[in-house]
C-alpha cells in the first residue's frame, strides 16, 4: 500500500489541481492518508468543500459540480489522478446520487451488454453493486473488461458503510502495466504480442442453474428476442448481438448454456497521454476460480459456479505461476478506499481495476456507469 510520504511529495502539484477547481470554487483537494503516488499524481485524489463551507441541498452540490464539469475539470483531474473521492457532498438516497452523476454531464449513460453479475436496478441512472454474498472476494479487474463493449467512467456511492470491512480496492491500471514490465517482462511481452480469448459461462434461462448463477444468455444478450421464436432463431439473434455488437463467437453447449468467447488486447493504449494500461478482467476469473477449487475441467467451483478460464490468443495455457504473482503484485499497490457515508467515488474504468472486500454488518454501495471522453487506441 501507498505511504501518506508517498503523498507528501506530490505536494508541490496540489496548487496545479487547486487550479483547476478554480479560486471561486466552493470545492478543494484534500489529501487522503496512504494514497498512492503513481507517475507523479495522487492516487486517488479527494475532493470536498472548502472550510466553512456547507451544501444545504443537492441541488446546490449539483451546481457546483456542473459549474466545473462545463470547465472541463473532472475529466482533467480523472486523466491525471484515475480516481477522485468527492468527501462531504449532501448525498444521502439514491436519488441525491443520480442527481449527482447526471451534473458531470458526460456523455451518456453506458448499455449493458452482456451482463454476468447480480445487480438490481434502483432508478434510471443508478443500480445496486453486485448482490452476491458479502463473504465472497472479488479481485481486481477492469469493469467490463472481458469484453469489447465497457463503460468509461464508473461512479460509486457509499448509502451505507457496513460494520467491518467492505472497501472497494483500487489499483492504478498504468502503475500495474509498470510493475508487470519490471518483474515479469516475458508475460508482458506474451500479453502484449498474443493477446487473449477470454471465455464466460451463460446457462439457458430455463435451466435451474440460471437462478442460482444470477444471468443467463437470454436476458445479456437476447435483446431481440421475440415471443414465439424458436430456439434456432433465438440463438441466431443472440450471435448477431454478439457479433456486431462485441465482436465475439458464440459456443453453444450440450445443456443449452452458451460460451461467449472474445479475442481482445490484454493492453491499450490510453489516447489522451498515449499511456499503456494493464486493462481485462482475467485475474479476477482466475482468483475466484482458484479460491473455489474451479481451475480444472469443467472449471465449476465449490460455488457451483463456471470460472472459464482465459488463454493467451493463440489458445495456450496461461501458466498459474505469472497468475498467483499478478494477484500478489496487484495486493501490493492496491488502495482500499475508506468509505464514509454520502462518499462518491468517480473512477476512470480505462486506467483504473477495482475489486471487493468482504464485510459485515449491512452495507449500501450503488454504482451508475456511463460513457466518458477517453478512447484506447492500437498500442
Amino acid at each position: 500500500m501507498g505511504s501518506l510520504g508517498e503523498f507528501n511529495e506530490y505536494r508541490g502539484g496540489r496548487d496545479s489541481e487547486a487550479s483547476v477547481l478554480g479560486p471561486d470554487s466552493p470545492l478543494e483537494v484534500f489529501e487522503i492518508p496512504s494514497s498512492r503516488n503513481v507517475h507523479g499524481n495522487s492516487f486517488p485524489l479527494g475532493i470536498r468543500p472548502k472550510p466553512g463551507y456547507e451544501f444545504h441541498t443537492i441541488d446546490e452540490a449539483v451546481l457546483a459540480i456542473e459549474t466545473l464539469s462545463k470547465k472541463g475539470a473532472f475529466n482533467k483531474l480523472l486523466r491525471n489522478h484515475g480516481a477522485l473521492l468527492l468527501r462531504g457532498l449532501p448525498t444521502k438516497t439514491a436519488a441525491d446520487f443520480a442527481k449527482a452523476v447526471k451534473a458531470f454531464r458526460l456523455p451518456q449513460q453506458h448499455r449493458e451488454i452482456g451482463l454476468a453479475g447480480k445487480r438490481t436496478s434502483v432508478n434510471d441512472t443508478v443500480k445496486t453493486a453486485n448482490e452476491e454474498p458479502p463473504d465472497v472476494k472479488f479481485y481486481y479487474h477492469s469493469e467490463y473488461g472481458r469484453s469489447a463493449h465497457f463503460p468509461g467512467v464508473l461512479f460509486f456511492f457509499s448509502e451505507i458503510v457496513p460494520q467491518q470491512g467492505g472497501q472497494t480496492p483500487l489499483l492504478s491500471s498504468l502503475e500495474l502495466y509498470d510493475r508487470l514490465k519490471a518483474e515479469l517482462p516475458d508475460f508482458l511481452h506474451n500479453l502484449t504480442t498474443k493477446g487473449i480469448i477470454g471465455r464466460q459461462y451463460f446457462p439457458a434461462k430455463e435451466d435451474p442453474e440460471a437462478e442460482h448463477i444470477g444471468w443467463n444468455w437470454k436476458d445479456s444478450y437476447g435483446f431481440d428476442i421475440q415471443e414465439g421464436d424458436s430456439q434456432e432463431v433465438q440463438r441466431a439473434k443472440v450471435e448477431r448481438v454478439l457479433k456486431n455488437n462485441l465482436q465475439a463467437d458464440a459456443q453453444w453447449q450440450d445443456n443449452g448454456a452458451l460460451h461467449v468467447l472474445q479475442r481482445l488486447p490484454a493492453i491499450r493504449r490510453v489516447e489522451s497521454t498515449g499511456k499503456p494500461s494493464f486493462f481485462n478482467g482475467f485475474a479476477g476469473v482466475y482468483g475466484r476460480a482458484r479460491d473455489t477449487n474451479g481451475l480444472e475441467p469443467p472449471y465449476k467451483g465449490s460455488d457451483n459456479k463456471y470460472h472459464l478460464p482465459t488463454t493467451y490468443g493463440d489458445g495456450s495455457p496461461i501458466p498459474t505461476a505469472y497468475l498467483d504473482r499478478l494477484l500478489e503484485i496487484s495486493d501490493d499497490i492496491g488502495f482500499l478506499v475508506p468509505w464514509e457515508a454520502g462518499d462518491i467515488a468517480m473512477i476512470d474504468n480505462y486506467t483504473v481495476q477495482h475489486a471487493r472486500s468482504p464485510w459485515v454488518g449491512k452495507r449500501s454501495l450503488l454504482v451508475s456507469l456511463w460513457d466518458g471522453v477517453e478512447k484506447f487506441v492500437p498500442y
